[in-house]
């Protein structure tokens, strides 16, 4: 009967650590993201957690933020506007884009792209995309990106705009642009832009999510980040190309 005993105590905590076990296995781990299009370090960080998704069981929240507004409160400067990392910027985002394996092309005129055309009207089409087809949010952002960091066209001129909402898949573009105009969309950005930060975000990408095994939000800054993600929430790094 002891032994008997015995044997059921084994069953029972074996099927005990199993069910935690698969607990654990179905917990998907939210991450916010915040990116503006106009940073390339983004479209790194965003490539990379996109191809983890499905090994980590991440739920990736998109969050298009203005950067330049992010830059204003935190008091941070954009790297090309320190003369030393510039001089290593271009160079350092091939090697990094060669890396992840993305087709990035420098910009032809890097001042007028990110200082005077800017990107708010590509991330208020990003914003009313989020709260109308959230599920189109990966592949409009990233045909967003394709645009400006490999063809070198404008990203806030509406037709590009169109073509890359097209490309994404989303069945009513049309509309999509109209709501871009709207309040909506631009009260969603600053929304997205205010709580990045509230979060004490100082530039892009800027990532969160929350420990699992402390409860406490974790945050992340640049495109390097994402093996430390990875190790918070006991997840093994693959490198930039996981196995699918």
């Amino acid at each position: 009967i002891c032994f008997m005993e015995m044997g059921v105590s084994f069953k029972l905590s074996y099927y005990n650590e199993y069910k935690s076990y698969l607990r654990m296995a179905a917990v998907r781990h939210q991450v916010k993201f915040y990116y503006d299009i106009l940073s390339p370090y983004s479209w790194l960080a965003f490539e990379v957690l996109c191809r983890y998704q499905k090994p980590w069981s991440l739920d990736l929240q998109l969050r298009p933020t203005n950067l330049g507004k992010v830059m204003a409160e935190s008091g941070n400067k954009p790297p090309g506007m320190n003369p030393f990392k510039a001089s290593l910027m271009s160079r350092d985002l091939q090697r990094a884009a060669d890396m992840v394996n993305l087709p990035y092309k420098p910009l032809s005129n890097f001042a007028e792209s990110l200082f005077i055309r800017g990107s708010v009207p590509t991330l208020k089409a990003l914003a009313a995309c989020q709260t109308t087809h959230p599920d189109l949010m990966e592949e409009f952002t990233r045909q967003c990106w394709l645009g400006l960091y490999s063809r070198d066209v404008d990203i806030t001129d509406e037709g590009n705009i169109r073509d890359f909402a097209a490309a994404a898949g989303i069945p009513d573009v049309d509309r999509l642009v109209e709501l871009s105009r709207g309040p909506e969309a631009r009260q969603q950005l600053i929304d997205n832009t205010t709580e990045a930060i509230a979060s004490k975000c100082f530039g892009a990408p800027w990532y969160t999510v929350t420990n699992p095994s402390t409860g406490r939000t974790e945050k992340f800054f640049g495109q390097d980040r994402v093996e430390m993600l990875g190790f918070i929430l006991g997840k093994k790094y693959e490198g930039v190309s996981p196995p699918s």
